[in-house]
């Protein structure tokens, strides 16, 4: 799959190195553009290259790993995603770790709203960034939740993540699931592995 990432702090730099794992290419973005990822050339794979953010946002499936207050002015930069895959990693912080309300919509129905015509799925975010790869100490699988309000959309992002060494649980929609994975939902920062498949 051709995926764009935007946002090449530490968890889209992660979120590229684990999808390039996978028989995908991988578009890699930042608002200062992709010649300023070049002297990071050798952090990645070859399927992985670096583009523009608005070649990122034109991919098939599109992972936003910006911070969540600048998330919604990026997603407008395309005014019809024509029903492509926007995954929402993003937590609502600001810069100083203090938490953005949103109420009575949680964060990714605010991303939903600014990604027109997109399928918009929650993910990542309870993970810390270094279990985002998927590795576990020992047998079994990374448990990763996700969340969004179309079921072939998740259907297809959970057979993306699961040879990744992910495995996946769907929590619902973006309004009930996403609702425990943002801030202060109660799966903040976890790391399940399931064992046993």
């Amino acid at each position: 799959m051709e995926i764009g990432i935007v946002g090449a702090g530490t968890v889209g730099s992660v979120l590229a190195k684990t999808f390039a794992r996978g028989d995908n290419q991988v578009m890699l973005s930042r608002h200062s553009g992709a010649a300023s990822l070049a002297p990071r050339r050798s952090e990645f794979a070859n399927n992985v290259t670096f583009v523009e953010v608005e070649t990122a946002l034109q991919q098939p499936l599109v992972v936003i790993a910006v911070p969540f207050g600048q998330a919604p002015a990026v997603l407008q930069q395309v005014a019809n995603y024509q029903q492509r895959i926007v995954v929402d990693v993003t937590n609502q912080f600001t810069a100083d770790f203090k938490k953005i309300k949103t109420a009575p919509l949680t964060g990714s129905e605010v991303l939903a709203q600014a990604a027109n015509n997109a399928r918009v799925i929650k993910a990542f975010n309870t993970i810390p960034p270094d279990f985002m790869d998927g590795h576990v100490d020992g047998p079994g699988r990374r448990v990763l939740f996700y969340a969004g309000d179309d079921a072939a959309a998740k259907k297809e992002f959970a057979a993306l993540v699961k040879p990744l060494n992910f495995r996946p649980v769907n929590l619902g929609k973006l309004r009930h699931g996403g609702s425990v994975m943002q801030v202060g939902g109660g799966l903040g920062n976890t790391h399940f592995v399931q064992i046993d498949e």
